[in-house]
């Protein structure tokens, strides 16, 4: 199916073509931004990633655009015109999962005593090291494509042309802090280049096909391929630093309340090896407007649990104890106690405990019921009961009683739980069978209902485990093991990696400070061990949150 804009006078179009003031610089460039409709593509002609005249976009007329999904039929786009450019709202999966890319020929071309034949390509997607760059194959509509991987601030480009590497063809690209670099592709049709710097960085490559042939009654001797790609690399959120925790630690549970953070139990032993001293038994508060870090309660020794907030007052729940002394063999018991706590006087108050012990699991707060939903049963050194059991209570009833939830058709522990839009999202974990996963599962409270979601953008199910997930500004957020923020689409299809955090934790907490700011606290590495830092993220300030 061809795509067209409203046609034009065929002699308009060819002047535009012929005229030096059209540009002969100029390229198509497929730009993803979100907006409030969901994901959208905007296309520009113009030199580099960016908009340029618009009257410009007259020589687009017959461009051809496709959504390309995995296991899918590709997917004709529908275009609008735009003030600055013409624009494509890209169904889900949106952008998180799929690559979106356009083709046109501008046809033979006549330059005085050089003749050929113009092809225009573009490509664009997720941001760069995602898998749908590599996963997803664009050849059938790309004869010159060009695949981006991005390692170690440097992006890598494979130039294929039906396919195959192609040697010797042009390779030029800029963004951010870097000049214009040229080079020729090797052997293996690759050619590398820095990009250190976030931002959008504009790619593209060109080949010549000596063979000639004839269109509409015009003969040329070779035809000129260009491909463009605009690859936007995640940056590190702007960052402030918040005064250090009193102690590493992993594994508790953490919540916002009436301007401070709270934080509660965790291990403040060594990795795998856990004994009564190696746990936390206090909770500890940060007021966000200044202050330091101070002790309010004390209380069973616990990690793996769970805390939220509601109506001024904080809720603890679950986790696992471990009965033995340093150096003993690990005798750790999952716990059913819920107690909340009351910041005016300072005072833990016994709830309905579980229905079964648990921990490793998490919770999540929707109007007044907070929802508990994953982990296991600890039961000394070897017994190990995963849950296959979901549990919601009314912190607003006279007298709140556990009630069950339609059960998950999943075994996770060590996972997130968050609300967005009055639905919970199950994010990642470790399962009872498979290992780790980025699998995602939605309950709808309204319909007493599960469903599966998105899974997170990664290589592997670590990116999964270990996760924090937390709303803010009306979109949900997560950060993982791998030091990637990943934030839902708007139309909740995809995720899309959208920063590198400063430090990359797992067993931590992301907490939201308002509609701009998100707080990372604790957790650990696997190669720097636990974290005392915590780290205050302006997710506003990244270029992929920009709206259109």
């Amino acid at each position: 199916m061809l795509l067209r804009i409203p046609k034009l006078a065929l002699a308009c179009a060819a002047a535009l073509l012929l005229s030096p003031a059209a540009g002969w610089a100029h390229f198509i460039w497929l730009v993803p931004q979100a907006a409030d409709n969901g994901a959208q593509v905007q296309i520009y002609f113009s030199e580099d990633a960016s908009p340029d005249d618009a009257d410009l976009l007259k020589r687009l007329q017959g461009i051809q655009v496709w959504q390309l999904t995995a296991g899918n039929e590709p997917r004709v786009l529908e275009l609008a015109k735009t003030e600055k450019s013409l624009a494509a709202v890209v169904p889900a999966p949106g952008i998180g999962d799929s690559l979106v890319v356009a083709a046109h020929d501008l046809g033979v071309l006549d330059r005085g005593n050089n003749v050929f034949r113009l092809k225009y390509f573009a490509k664009s997607g997720p941001a760069a090291g995602a898998k749908a760059w590599t996963s997803i194959d664009s050849s059938k509509q790309l004869r010159l494509d060009v695949i981006p991987q991005f390692a170690d601030g440097k992006v890598n480009v494979q130039v294929l042309f039906d396919g195959k590497p192609v040697s010797g063809a042009e390779v030029k690209a800029s963004g951010p802090g870097l000049d214009d670099f040229e080079a020729t592709s090797d052997a293996q049709g690759r050619a590398a280049f820095a990009a250190s710097q976030p931002g959008t960085y504009s790619l593209r490559a060109r080949h010549v096909e000596e063979v000639p042939g004839e269109l509409d009654g015009k003969k040329y001797p070779s035809t000129r391929y260009y491909t463009t790609v605009a690859l936007n690399v995640a940056g590190q959120p702007v960052a402030a630093s918040l005064p250090d925790l009193p102690e590493a630690v992993t594994s508790f549970g953490g919540a916002i309340l009436d301007g401070s953070v709270y934080i509660y139990g965790g291990n403040t032993g060594s990795a795998h090896s856990y004994s009564r001293d190696g746990q936390a038994k206090v909770l500890r508060r940060l007021p966000l407007k200044g202050g330091a870090w101070e002790t309010v309660a004390e209380g069973p020794g616990l990690q793996g649990l769970a805390l939220v907030a509601h109506g001024g007052k904080l809720y603890r729940i679950g986790g696992f104890t471990a009965m033995n002394e340093k150096g003993q063999e690990s005798d750790l018991q999952s716990q059913a106690s819920v107690a909340s706590f009351d910041p005016k006087t300072k005072q833990w108050a016994d709830l309905p405990p579980l229905p079964e012990a648990r921990s490793s699991h998490d919770a999540a707060v929707v109007g007044d019921v907070v929802y508990v939903v994953g982990g296991w049963q600890l039961g000394g050194e070897t017994d190990q009961q995963w849950h296959s059991t979901a549990w919601q209570l009314d912190l607003a009833a006279a007298k709140p009683e556990w009630k069950p939830l339609p059960a998950p058709s999943f075994h996770r522990r060590a996972l997130a739980l968050a609300e967005q839009n009055g639905k919970l999202y199950v994010i990642g974990g470790m399962q009872e069978e498979g290992g780790p996963t980025t699998r995602v599962d939605i309950f709808d409270p309204k319909t007493n209902a599960w469903s599966q979601g998105p899974s997170l953008v990664g290589e592997d199910g670590m990116t999964g485990f270990g996760a924090s997930a937390f709303a803010t500004g009306g979109r949900l957020y997560v950060s993982t093991i791998k030091g990637s923020l990943q934030r839902l689409s708007a139309d909740g299809a995809a995720w899309e990696v959208i920063a590198e955090t400063p430090t990359a934790r797992f067993f931590h907490r992301m907490l939201p400070v308002d509609e701009q700011h998100l707080v990372m606290v604790g957790g650990a590495n696997m190669k720097i061990g636990k974290f005392e830092k915590v780290e205050l993220l302006n997710v506003q300030a990244l270029p992929a949150a920009t709206k259109n």
